[in-house]
């Protein structure tokens, strides 16, 4: 057996676990840059005896799921107003799917009423595959580098079988573009056009199974997202970075890659405070690096990925 031998299937559930929904290697295959699978994730039930010698106690299974981490370029989907590859992925994180055919494709997160999903992951002759599954996705787009989304999904499990790994068909994921001068704009903080060498953004979804009789589902109960970036630093008289961050201040952050018809991807964050800038060297050039954490201003609003 092979570890480079895996593909992966998902689609979305009509409603949670309907236990029917099935991908297809024609339509759902994943075109992935790695993936990792824990196949019983969760811990088991210690039972603690009392016995008159030393030794382990025996231990009772606890309730498990099956945990898929996986990554893709983050690439666009080539045409105005129509999903990407990875959208359906980003739906069962949390995220809705706006689509105006023609102008462009608006993922935000949402509350309530997440989408849920099914995978089929082949490890080279073995299928593991989750029902129910809900994730979180985090976001890298760093210089001289490809765009970066990872997901991390949990779902309930199956039993494990013995599968031929499926044949795919990956012709509906378009190529990624670099994160360069010709391929992407400044970034754009507190209304500062700043120079990048490093961004990243996780939803830090709280993702978790729920153990409760009768209702062992995987479940969306909150989020803290937060990132990072690394600027080419503007001088107080420009922007004081130091100041705002004592003083508590937000304000924007965007961040668009692609500058043609089809291949843009915009990231906007109305609401963002950072955290403590420091300084950093970038081949010489005095930079600044910090954190962030965007902030709600009407509710579901801290983030949205727009294509178009």
């Amino acid at each position: 057996m092979r570890t480079n031998r895996r593909a992966m299937l998902f689609a979305l559930e009509s409603q949670y676990n309907d236990g029917s929904t099935t991908p297809e290697a024609a339509t759902d295959a994943l075109l992935m840059r790695s993936i990792t699978v824990t196949p019983l994730s969760g811990s088991d039930i210690e039972r603690n005896f009392i016995r008159p010698y030393y030794g382990n106690s025996p231990k009772a299974p606890g309730e498990k799921h099956v945990q898929a981490e996986i990554e893709f370029e983050l690439s666009p989907s080539g045409t105005v107003g129509t999903a990407p590859a990875w959208g359906k992925v980003l739906r069962s994180c949390g995220w809705s799917e706006v689509i105006e055919e023609g102008v462009s494709v608006t993922y935000s997160m949402v509350s309530s009423d997440e989408d849920s999903g099914v995978f089929f992951a082949h490890v080279d002759g073995t299928l593991h595959k989750g029902r129910g599954a809900h994730g979180s996705a985090q976001f890298t787009l760093n210089a001289e580098s490809m765009p970066v989304l990872k997901v991390t999904l949990y779902a309930l499990i199956s039993p494990v079988t013995k599968a031929e790994l499926p044949t795919v068909d990956l012709t509906n994921w378009v190529d990624g573009l670099a994160i360069n001068t010709a391929n992407t704009e400044v970034l754009q903080v507190f209304g500062a056009a700043s120079p990048f060498s490093e961004f990243s953004f996780d939803q830090a979804g709280d993702v978790k199974q729920r153990k409760v009789v009768g209702a062992n589902d995987i479940a969306i109960t909150g989020r803290s997202p937060s990132g990072s970036f690394t600027i080419d630093d503007p001088g107080v008289e420009t922007v004081n970075f130091f100041e705002k961050s004592q003083n508590a201040e937000t304000g924007a952050l965007k961040l668009v890659h692609g500058k043609e018809a089809g291949s843009i991807i915009e990231f906007n964050m109305p609401s963002i405070g950072i955290e403590s800038p420091s300084y950093a060297d970038g081949d010489g050039v005095q930079m600044l690096s910090m954190n962030y954490a965007p902030q709600p201003v009407d509710g579901d609003d801290e983030v949205t990925i727009v294509l178009k």
